[in-house]
């Protein structure tokens, strides 16, 4: 597929993928993601689960391993629920 675009940008777009080291087919698709989310902020959407398991793992919060949350749920009520009433009280 070919798009026309114009010389300069074309030049800034090679400029840009030259100094972060990426093809310029890749460049674009990083470009495209940000307007995309950018796009749906401003639609001020809601989050979904997917969003927070992205937001995470780019923060570096996600766990190499699979976390079945579900499954600890009463254990996790039992313990950390009450100190976060009291705390809540307090």
């Amino acid at each position: 597929m070919t798009i026309d675009i114009p010389e300069d940008v074309a030049l800034q777009l090679e400029e840009l993928a030259k100094r972060n080291d990426v093809e310029v087919g890749e460049l674009l698709c990083d470009l495209l993601e940000r307007y995309d989310e950018e796009r749906a902020a401003k639609q001020k959407r809601r989050a979904t689960g997917a969003d927070f398991a992205r937001n995470a793992k780019a923060a570096g919060l996600s766990s190499p391993h699979p976390v079945d949350t579900s499954e600890r749920s009463r254990e996790i009520l039992n313990t950390e629920f009450a100190d976060y009433l009291k705390r809540r009280a307090n």
